[in-house]
């Protein structure tokens, strides 16, 4: 495989990422009208919805894409919970194995919303890769909820970046904070991740497997697969990504910008169901319930002591240590400028622009204000009560990341 970042993703490229995949594995399974076991399972807090359903909604049969893991939980959850239903919408969610395939659907207009990795909207708006569309991104689905596992194998021989020399890293998606805060990690051990370590851009649900079976020696991924390599004892936590950037973005919503453009009502209404869904799973006492409706086959269909680790932060590494960490993942849905500005300037960083290039703070701003839709976001996210003031600054790997300065972040990073 050529590992060379600055590789441009083709059509093939994308759908190569989707392997094993095939039209079978597309499912419509969360539609409202599919069979599907009752919202609220496990007898837990009912869902009381804070907001009223938008008027004159223009389209109300919606197809919303998303790969199942902890990261869809406010997209999928709201399904679950039949929270689309009350907003007047009637959602099918189209469930996806690979972030290529994702990627080729959408640019193909066969979705009118996606959860998507946070880089990945930027990257389809501004045509950094094959496929454009204009899009725009109102939320990020969570912060947090990622981290670096190594195998078993290696135990007591990782302890820091600077020693993942020589090793096979599975990855993502190259357009995934997961690679792009792992080359800036390995960066900081002195190591060039071009050349010192074998990065391997994977299927998320093939590298558990992979890690127990030799293939790979360590990962960068949502939570869910750090902790099933914990459960089933190939792997241990080697860190949780949000100690290398605090309340880092991960997932984002993303919605076509013609469709929210032709549909301002039927957006608004997919707003405030997707945040009246965060921000209920955010609440810690609904953590456990969340866990045990998402693990349903209908849902994410994933083991429910993994989420239930992964949601209430209450879980083993695999080495031995029990962690109680409350915010391990968080749904604060606020789109901040930093976080896109942070994102485009590591794309830039590890050549993933296209050959575009961002040479100052403006710029940045203003190519991140293009898709990012803080406006919208915080109409809805006011009246639900939730976080809208904008970050003015992001901590990454013990610096100061300024994003009306981005460059000179970078400059340290390369120094």
């Amino acid at each position: 495989m050529d590992n060379h970042p600055g590789r441009a993703l083709t059509r093939r490229r994308l759908l190569s990422l989707g392997v094993g995949a095939s039209a079978a594995a597309l499912l419509a399974g969360c539609s409202p009208d599919a069979e599907e076991p009752a919202g609220g399972g496990g007898g837990g807090a009912a869902f009381e919805p804070s907001l009223s359903a938008p008027e004159n909604l223009e389209q109300t049969d919606i197809t919303v894409g998303f790969v199942p893991i902890t990261c869809a939980s406010p997209i999928v959850n709201a399904a679950a919970l039949d929270i689309y239903s009350h907003y007047g919408l009637n959602v099918t969610l189209r469930r996806y194995t690979g972030w290529g395939e994702l990627w080729t659907a959408f640019v193909a207009g066969e979705l009118d919303a996606t959860q998507f990795l946070a880089p990945m909207p930027l990257a389809i708006h501004h045509g950094f890769a094959s496929g454009q569309r204009n899009i725009r991104l109102p939320y990020v689905t969570n912060i947090n909820g990622n981290g670096i596992t190594v195998s078993q194998r290696l135990a007591g021989q990782v302890n820091g970046p600077e020693d993942f020399r020589g090793l096979r890293i599975g990855l993502p998606f190259e357009y995934s904070v997961h690679y792009l805060l792992t080359m800036d990690y390995l960066s900081s051990g002195g190591l060039d991740p071009h050349s010192d370590v074998d990065l391997r851009i994977m299927r998320p649900a093939d590298m558990v497997t992979a890690l127990s079976v030799d293939q790979i020696d360590a990962f960068c991924l949502p939570d869910q697969f750090n902790q099933r390599a914990v459960a089933e004892g190939v792997g241990y936590i080697h860190t949780l990504t949000k100690d290398l950037w605090e309340d880092h973005p991960c997932c984002s919503f993303a919605v076509g910008e013609d469709f929210a453009a032709a549909n301002p009502n039927t957006y608004t209404a997919l707003l405030r169901a997707i945040g009246d869904s965060a921000l209920f799973i955010d609440d810690h006492d609904h953590r456990a319930q969340t866990a045990e409706l998402m693990a349903q086959p209908a849902y994410l269909g994933l083991p429910e002591p993994v989420l239930t680790a992964v949601l209430t932060g209450n879980f083993p590494d695999g080495t031995g240590q029990e962690h109680s960490i409350p915010d391990r993942i968080g749904f604060q849905p606020y789109p901040h400028e930093s976080y896109g500005t942070w994102i485009l300037d590591a794309l830039q960083r590890w050549e993933l622009t296209g050959g575009q290039q961002f040479t100052t703070g403006a710029e940045h701003s203003a190519a991140v204000a293009d898709v990012f839709d803080s406006a919208s976001a915080a109409e809805v996210l006011e009246e639900l009560g939730s976080v809208t003031e904008e970050r003015s600054a992001e901590s990454v790997l013990g610096r100061t990341f300024d994003p009306h300065n981005p460059l000179e972040w970078s400059e340290q990073t390369a120094s």
